[in-house]
């Protein structure tokens, strides 16, 4: 999946505005899909520094981010299943666009 069509279903799916996914904000409604986002990307296979010049942010905030989002899967069931959902939303949206 691309960048940006990962980016506009997480922007739909969470109800946030795509800038501000892809911004610097550090509020948690921008966050937790911007993290949610870097983990799916690194985990397709693209490297921290390939993510990072998408999300204009350094490298080393994509490593915590992806950090950030496996720690979620990994504590809390509710949103294991909420990622869960979202990616399973994100490859319809990427069929339909």
């Amino acid at each position: 999946m691309k960048f940006l069509l990962l980016a506009k279903a997480a922007a739909e799916f969470y109800k946030v505005p795509l800038e501000q996914l892809k911004g610097k904000r550090r509020r948690e409604i921008y966050t937790k899909p911007r993290h949610v986002c870097q983990w799916i990307a690194k985990d397709a296979g693209y490297s921290n520094s390939v993510i990072a010049l998408f999300f204009k942010c350094d490298p080393s905030a994509v490593h915590y981010g992806v950090k950030k989002a496996q720690n979620r899967i990994d504590t809390s069931p509710k949103e294991a299943a909420e990622i869960k959902e979202f990616m399973e939303f994100a490859k319809k949206y990427s069929d339909e666009n």
